[in-house]
């Protein structure tokens, strides 16, 4: 399926009053803010348009993001950021209350998990736990693996914040993520594991409540079709798919399961030009 046509971009941003975007591989590519990401943020925010992020990242909170973006020359608050890793100690506690966990993961998640009240415990503790909670560990081994398996097996949960296999990096390259240190775990303890982030549509209902928008009026910009596209349809928000970024994605319009992007582009900055284009026809109309 190729690009939607001028006309058929412009009609799909009617309306919106909620724009969200993924972060890595749309934002920016690893340290790197993408081309006319600042730009398109700051026409948003002009035009009075609520602007929010959300995002798989299941090692960083919000406010080490945000001074992330900052390095970029590229101004957010912590406010506007939901993460995996933030909101998995929410999802956890909702649907099972508090509890006691181990984390595979990074220091930020586990004090998110403690902030929303779990009690986290060190991989070496032999204190038996509810759940243990996997997140992108750049420190993952074979013994970790030992150590999920063992405790599935006497009936502990294993929840992961994401199932990303990897984000695009800088050179073009795919950088190992959460999803793929899953797969290793879901192949020894032959079960699917069970997940928060996008594209479970847990996230995006979280951001559309927070900013106050209903998804009909909500678009979510990404660059993965798996989760950034396909959980924002199952949230009935509209969906922007950014493609140039999606690596060896590609969009089988024949297969009736795959999620429809209303937005097709290749790179953000089309995308800022159709928007720019939208105004330009608006203030026309209005005239």
């Amino acid at each position: 399926m190729g690009k939607l046509g001028n006309h058929g971009c412009i009609n799909a941003l009617k309306s919106v009053e909620a724009f969200f975007f993924d972060l890595d591989g749309c934002i920016y590519h690893t340290n790197q803010p993408a081309p006319g990401a600042k730009e398109m943020l700051t026409l948003l925010r002009q035009e009075g348009k609520k602007v929010g992020f959300i995002t798989n990242n299941s090692r960083q909170t919000g406010e080490e993001i945000t001074e992330k973006l900052r390095k970029m020359d590229l101004m957010v608050s912590p406010e506007e950021i939901v993460t995996a890793t933030e909101m998995t100690g929410a999802y956890l506690k909702e649907k099972y209350g508090l509890l006691t966990v181990k984390v595979i993961g990074s220091k930020g998640l586990e004090q998110s998990l403690e902030r929303w009240g779990h009690k986290v415990v060190g991989l070496k503790n032999h204190v038996m736990v509810d759940a243990i909670v996997i997140g992108r560990d750049t420190a993952f081994t074979f013994d970790k693996i030992q150590l999920i398996e063992e405790l599935e097996s006497k009936g502990v949960r294993i929840v992961s914040t994401n199932p990303d296999l990897y984000h695009p990096g800088s050179r073009g390259n795919r950088v190992p993520e959460t999803g793929a240190l899953v797969a290793a775990i879901e192949a020894i303890i032959g079960k699917t594991v069970e997940y928060v982030g996008k594209p479970n549509p847990y996230l995006f209902q979280f951001a559309m409540e927070f900013f106050g928008t209903k998804a009909v009026h909500s678009v979510m910009v990404g660059d993965n079709l798996n989760t950034d596209i396909t959980g924002a349809v199952q949230a009935g928000m509209k969906t922007a798919w950014i493609r140039g970024a999606g690596m060896d994605q590609a969009l089988d319009v024949r297969d009736k399961f795959i999620a429809k992007p209303d937005v097709i582009v290749d790179q953000m900055e089309e995308l800022l030009a159709y928007y720019r284009e939208y105004i330009m026809m608006a203030t026309s109309e209005g005239k």
